[in-house]
């Protein structure tokens, strides 16, 4: 500001100068009374100099618009971007907490399965060892008399046998007779282990089927 206004009033002196150097042109004006006039006039220069201030303070204010502006985008930008921080931060917390929540809902789940799978083996195995035992001891009371009926049915053969060989005069027809009983007696045996047999798995089903 301060050198434009100088830069003026040094142009104007330098035509002023000019102005008087030369002969040829006529003197300073004067006024009505004869007084010399003054060009440019005090008013003329205090509208200049309040032009060029009006100038200096519109290009100063600009400027300083210009940075308000400029820092109010800065403020506004860092404003966003912490902003975007916060929100990106909050969603991975959440994010982390459900992970976090899950992996803790599978462990219990875990545990709790293990738990059940372990109490339902031992019920299981306890059932099949009392199943196993009561089957035993009804098999065991089921085959006693059948095993006591075989062995009767063995020691009345080898009675009628002995009594057989002690005849000597009828052995052919002993012989025979006791042939006969004793295909008599065996298959009488064998039925009695096929219906022995029968019953042990019979009742060993029923056993096994209990709970």
């Amino acid at each position: 500001m301060a050198v434009a206004r100088c830069n003026y009033l040094q142009g104007i002196n330098s035509v002023t100068w000019f102005v008087a150097m030369d002969d040829s042109l006529p003197g300073p004006g004067v006024d009505a009374v004869g007084r010399p006039v003054v060009d440019p006039t005090q008013n003329v220069l205090d509208l200049v100099q309040a032009a060029i201030q009006r100038q200096d303070d519109l290009r100063e204010a600009e400027s300083r618009h210009l940075r308000e502006l400029s820092q109010i985008r800065a403020d506004h930008t860092t404003e966003l971007r912490r902003l975007e921080a916060s929100r990106i931060d909050a969603i991975r917390a959440v994010d982390v907490g459900a992970v976090n929540r899950a992996a803790e809902v599978a462990a219990t789940q875990a545990t709790t399965l293990a738990s059940q799978v372990a109490v339902s083996a031992e019920t299981l195995r306890t059932q099949v060892a009392s199943t196993a035992s009561a089957g035993t001891v009804a098999l065991a009371a089921a085959l006693e008399p059948i095993q006591k009926d075989i062995a009767d049915l063995r020691r009345a053969q080898y009675e009628a046998q002995g009594k057989t060989a002690q005849v000597v005069d009828t052995r052919a027809k002993g012989s025979s007779t006791g042939l006969w009983v004793g295909l008599a007696v065996a298959a009488f045996a064998a039925f009695l282990s096929l219906v022995s047999l029968v019953v042990a798995v019979v009742l060993l089903f029923s056993s096994g089927g209990q709970p």
